[in-house]
């Protein structure tokens, strides 16, 4: 099983026809505390990673209150997906 790390709460499962996100969640029965739960199947990376764009806002650790955070919190996801093409990180 191999792993490519988005950010520090989500990450890439590879596996044979598929392409799995994962997000960090906290839970009190694991051990530190947090777990890798799955955020959806893929079968591209190209779906994989609009679909971690487009529901980035719904990860946050503080909400959003206005449509402007919400559509500079999207574009931040935009450009951080496009450092990690252009190997930036």
């Amino acid at each position: 099983m191999q792993t490519i790390s988005i950010d520090e709460n989500s990450r890439i499962l590879l596996e044979d026809n598929n392409y799995t996100l994962q997000y960090k969640r906290k839970d009190s029965k694991a051990k530190g505390g947090k777990i890798w739960a799955v955020g959806g199947y893929f079968p591209t990376l190209a779906t994989l990673l609009q679909d971690w764009v487009i529901n980035a806002p719904a990860h946050t650790d503080t909400p959003l209150r206005t449509l402007q955070e919400l559509v500079i919190y999207i574009q931040k996801a935009e450009k951080h997906i496009e450092n990690l093409i252009k190997g930036k990180q």
